[in-house]
């Protein structure tokens, strides 16, 4: 993903129009469709002040797609931290607990249909 179109996602999450942030960060608004179509940098100076006006790291706005994390991974993320604070105390208990044990425990939980 570009940089201009990292800048489009980050305004539609952040519910901010394009001439908003083109009259925050001080360009203009066209820049952003030109960016989009050329697949183009901004200069240094207007990528920071964009970054300024969305809240973003530059690093976030700049980095490659391959090291890039989308809003459903950090999601995901979220959801996953949650679940494991809610369990942590019995996934603690279930450590402490013979192998025989864990695998009865285990195989009744397989077991059930949700």
């Amino acid at each position: 993903m570009s940089f201009w179109q990292k800048v489009e996602q980050e305004c539609k999450y952040k519910g901010i129009s394009r001439k908003e942030l083109a009259v925050a960060a001080h360009f203009s608004v066209n820049t952003i469709s030109t960016g989009l179509k050329r697949n183009g940098m901004p200069a240094a100076d207007l990528a920071l002040r964009i970054s300024k006006v969305l809240e973003v790291p530059l690093e976030n706005l700049l980095e490659s797609d391959n090291s890039a994390v989308s809003k459903q991974d950090i999601s995901d993320i979220h959801q996953k931290q949650k679940l494991l604070s809610r369990y942590l105390s019995l996934i603690e208990k279930l450590e402490h607990m013979p192998p025989q044990t864990v695998n009865a425990i285990l195989t009744v939980i397989d077991s059930i249909r949700i």
